[in-house]
C-alpha cells in the first residue's frame, strides 16, 4: 500500500471509532465522561490524518 492509502484505512477506522463511541453515549449515559473524551480523542486523531493526506495530496 501506498501512504496515502495507508492514511486513508487509518481515516476510515478513526470514523468507525467516532461513530462506535457516540453510539455507546446513547447506550451507556452513565458513561459519558469516558465516552466524550474518547470521542474527542478520535476526532483529534481524524483531523490529524485528514491533515496528513492533504499534505501528500498537495505535492
Amino acid at each position: 500500500m501506498i501512504e496515502a492509502e495507508v492514511l486513508k484505512l487509518a481515516l476510515a477506522k478513526e470514523e468507525d471509532a467516532i461513530k462506535a463511541y457516540q453510539g455507546m453515549l446513547i447506550k451507556y449515559p452513565s458513561l459519558r465522561e469516558l465516552l466524550s473524551y474518547l470521542v474527542t480523542e478520535e476526532q483529534k486523531h481524524k483531523k490529524l490524518i485528514e491533515k496528513k493526506i492533504a499534505d501528500l495530496s498537495c505535492c
